[in-house]
């Protein structure tokens, strides 16, 4: 009885000092940015957002703002640019509406895949769409355009709210089957985690389709 314990206890701490799954960003290349020379007529530019008061959504707008002000393009970028303040020629208001998302694949995940161990070994399958639009208006011409530039992230991740579930393998395997389907929702608790991974990948991005849009016109 005391052996049998001691093994239950052993599996146990292996469980939870296992049991969590790096972020890991599946796709990052398809947005992958090279960089590009700079325009040859550099702008003074000015950017506002909706965002800005978001805690999270901002530091996609930051992320945005960081890369245009590292291209070179731009003789000043502003953030945040007041009209009545700043003396700009180009202005940006950008939006940004990311919606997160599971895989219904992530039941599997738990079940059965507690039996290998699966949340720990591949982590749950989530999806980032995010939305982005930029309103840019030349100051001098009185003129404006719009773009709309669609990004969507798939990523891989498990913490340990999640996969509990793998104590399974102490009982009948009803936790994790039960879990299966609650954990093919978004997991909100990944969110920081992911702006922070994704965001030197999708503000270059971003960026460098507001420089391309400006360069057109």
């Amino acid at each position: 009885m005391k052996k049998a314990l001691l093994i239950a206890a052993a599996l146990s701490s292996f469980l939870f000092a296992g049991c969590s799954h790096p972020m890991r960003i599946t796709n990052m290349d398809n947005y992958f940015t090279p960089p590009s020379p700079p325009r040859k007529e550099v702008v003074k530019l000015g950017v506002t957002s909706p965002n800005s008061v978001d805690p999270q959504n901002s530091r996609y707008v930051n992320a945005v703002v960081d890369s245009l002000q590292r291209s070179g393009n731009f003789e000043k970028v502003i953030y945040p640019y007041s009209q009545s303040v700043h003396d700009v020629d180009i202005a940006v208001d950008l939006s940004v509406s990311p919606h997160y998302s599971g895989n219904g694949s992530n039941f599997l995940v738990s079940w059965p895949g507690f039996l290998i161990f699966a949340p720990a070994i591949w982590g749950y399958g989530y999806n980032a769409e995010i939305d982005t639009n930029a309103n840019i208006t030349y100051l001098k011409v009185k003129n404006s355009n719009q773009i709309a530039i669609p990004t969507k992230y798939t990523f891989r991740q498990a913490e340990m709210d999640r996969t509990w579930t793998e104590i399974g393998w102490l009982e009948v395997s009803l936790i994790p089957f039960i879990g299966g389907f609650a954990f093919t929702q978004y997991d909100p608790d990944v969110t920081d985690e992911f702006i922070t991974k994704v965001s030197p990948n999708y503000g270059p991005y971003v960026a460098q389709k507001i420089i391309a849009a400006i360069d057109q016109k």
